[in-house]
């Protein structure tokens, strides 16, 4: 059985995150490739430490380009590629699974990957799951499309094979690692990318999608709900991409403050897709907001928290699942509105048993036990949310009441 992985990673002056990556991936490689676009810091030097080989390229501003790249000099069975400021977890479970891999009509994998982001706002750190296809068979016809966004999954179902996925490793992304000036500039420079694929074809709908979210980044809100709209109401639009549109679209409209019209338009997206979690959840925190709790909870309840159901066909983007702590806590805010804070502890209390450094449920737990007195109580689960985000400032405050850390 052929099982031999090349794992690739694209890079320019990344020593903050090089070695975390590459060492993710030392136990299970055969090979590593880097293709580096002029580092000059000592992103090389650590690469060579992992025996990597090492491309030079000159930089043409196509992301699908560097990957194709790498991908002609593998030569392994199996490619895995990550991104310099991801890591794997798990990998002696992915190279499990391409061990045992007996179907050869699976011609790569979607993988679940974390995103770990910091609201510039408040300094709140969320994780948030995502899939993506980074594992693929070293497939003469396999290769990246799209100068960024890229995407190599229509490839590999064009000749005919399937995507499968991994349920037991996944990629790490450490977006709260990165400053909010080098995010932003770097949403801006996939900004004028998106519109030069959109010049080249005005109905590439995975652009139109990314530009619509590249402008939410970048708070132009307006545009972004404009374009959202224009995706969800297309109807020549692939119906993942439309449900998701009408999910962007609701989160829009409820920031705004307009919640019946954010109601209609995520039923519009759960009138497509009943089966999605995205728009439960969309749906959930929006009921919230109107006071409607009951309608709420019974919204959360039907969220997913697990991978295992899920079809790679099936997958809206933001619709991987929901993890079971973030769920029990939205739960449990509804229960707290209602008055019923035993109900909201006893999920509170579950949430922590599943992720002990949940913050949300941290604070929450934090600001109940410090209302009814219980001060000592209260100071131990805000030393722990500021423990466990030490940046966020709702955390900051209470531990500040509490005289923790004056």
């Amino acid at each position: 059985m052929d099982t031999s992985l090349s794992v690739c990673i694209i890079t320019k002056n990344e020593s903050k995150f090089i070695e975390a990556c590459l060492a993710s991936v030392q136990s299970i490689a055969k090979e590593i490739i880097v293709v580096d676009s002029g580092s000059t810091d000592d992103t090389l030097a650590i690469a060579a430490r992992f025996n990597a080989r090492i491309f030079s390229i000159e930089w043409r501003n196509d992301y699908a380009w560097a990957r194709n790249q790498a991908i002609a000099q593998c030569q392994c069975d199996w490619i895995l590629f990550l991104d310099a400021d991801e890591y794997l977890q798990h990998p002696a479970q992915l190279a499990r699974i391409i061990r045992q891999n007996r179907n050869k009509a699976v011609g790569g994998y979607l993988i679940e990957r974390t995103d770990i982001y910091r609201h510039k706002e408040n300094g709140l750190v969320i994780h948030y799951p995502v899939g993506l296809v980074r594992l693929f068979r070293n497939h003469r016809g396999y290769a990246y499309v799209g100068s960024v966004h890229e995407q190599i999954n229509t490839a590999i179902t064009d000749k005919g094979h399937h995507i499968g996925i991994i349920k037991n490793a996944q990629i790490i992304h450490q977006v709260h690692l990165s400053s909010d000036d080098f995010l932003q500039s770097k949403q801006e420079r996939y900004l004028q990318l998106i519109n030069k694929e959109l010049e080249k074809d005005p109905a590439n709908y995975w652009m139109l999608y990314q530009k619509a979210k590249t402008h939410w980044f970048l708070q132009e809100r307006e545009m972004a709900l404009q374009l959202f709209a224009n995706l969800a109401n297309d109807a020549a639009c692939p119906l993942v991409l439309r449900c998701s549109g009408f999910c962007n679209q609701a989160v829009l409209l409820m920031e705004a403050g307009q919640l019946e019209a954010a109601i209609a338009s995520v039923q519009k997206s759960l009138a497509l897709n009943p089966q999605q979690s995205l728009g439960m959840m969309v749906l959930g925190n929006i009921l919230y907001q109107a006071d409607r709790y009951k309608e709420s909870i019974k919204a959360f309840k039907q969220v997913k928290t697990s991978i295992n159901k899920l079809r790679y066909n099936q997958i809206i983007p933001g619709d991987l699942y929901v993890r079971p702590a973030e769920k029990r806590y939205k739960i449990a805010c509804n229960y707290l509105a209602m008055g019923k804070t035993a109900a909201a502890l006893f999920l509170l209390k579950r949430a922590l048993k599943m992720d002990g450094t949940h913050a949300p449920s941290l604070l929450l737990l934090g600001k109940m036990y410090a209302q009814r007195g219980q001060m000592a109580k209260a100071q131990q689960y805000a030393t722990a949310c500021i423990a466990a985000n030490p940046g966020w400032t709702e955390a900051v405050a209470l531990g500040r009441e509490l005289g923790i850390g004056n």
